[in-house]
């Protein structure tokens, strides 16, 4: 087994953070930069040597600090290597100064991003860094759930978290669950729906008072408009795509670009 440093470069810009990642030139995917461990070497320590080796510029003029290191995993390409995910901020300048002439070989394009943004990237296995590294909260199931060409959306109370907003039915995925299951509990749970399962988006990171969480959107349908709502929400209303856009959503459409829903 071989340890690798995983590198989530990040930079702090406007009260958020901007992340940095590397496409591959052998095969165009996307990834955190890093490198094998050299024997002996503590993690800390190759995340420096690998940070100053991949970008190409004179460190000496920049400032970087590691904020943390989490715990291994391996790698979904080949089991043997282990990847350690190491936290390094480094200064705002940096998002400016670096460019293509400044990677490796092993590298060929780079992007600085917000975390909301991470789903454009084609990857493999990247997400993985940002969970152990305890920068995303947990995942949650987004209910879309239709009658014919309504949506149901739902405002969130002032008891809730994000309170006015509207949106669709959601929750937390509980462990043993998948987003199918919690979508369909969640609508039994906040509106007392039934409804079934059509199919389930590709996820993306959405950003609420409480951090950064990944979204799961599940599409469903039902017959039955009538709903009785928990606590957690103070208004329903059943609308059009296009009623949608101009509400004062979270996130506004993207579980719907997610499940391929036809805006036409």
């Amino acid at each position: 087994v071989t340890d690798v440093a995983q590198l989530v470069l990040r930079s702090s810009v406007e009260e958020d953070y901007e992340y940095f990642m590397a496409r591959r030139t052998s095969d165009g995917y996307w990834e955190w930069i890093g490198g094998k461990a050299e024997e002996g070497e503590e993690i800390e320590g190759t995340a420096v040597r690998e940070l100053e080796e991949e970008l190409r510029v004179d460190w000496t003029e920049y400032e970087y600090s590691i904020e943390g290191v989490a715990e291994a995993y391996p790698s979904r390409a080949d089991s043997k290597y282990m990847l350690n995910p190491v936290l390094i901020e480094v200064e705002p300048e940096l998002i400016e100064k670096l460019e293509q002439k400044n990677l490796s070989r092993e590298h060929d394009d780079l992007d600085w991003f917000r975390l909301t943004e991470f789903d454009e990237y084609e990857t493999r296995g990247q997400y993985e860094a940002l969970e152990r590294l305890d920068l995303v909260e947990g995942d949650v199931a987004l209910a879309a759930v239709r009658d014919g060409e309504d949506y149901l959306v739902v405002e969130r109370s002032e008891e809730n978290t994000s309170s006015g907003r509207w949106g669709f039915v959601s929750g937390k995925i509980e462990e043993g669950e998948n987003a199918e299951e919690a979508a369909v509990r969640e609508l039994r749970e906040e509106v007392d729906l039934e409804a079934e399962v059509i199919e389930t988006g590709d996820f993306y990171i959405g950003k609420g008072e409480l951090g950064y969480w990944r979204l799961f959107p599940v599409l469903l349908e039902t017959e039955d408009r009538e709903v009785d709502l928990n606590w957690e929400l103070s208004d329903h209303r059943w609308v059009g795509i296009r009623e949608l856009e101009g509400m004062r959503t979270m996130g506004k459409l993207k579980a719907l670009e997610k499940l391929d829903v036809d805006y036409e």
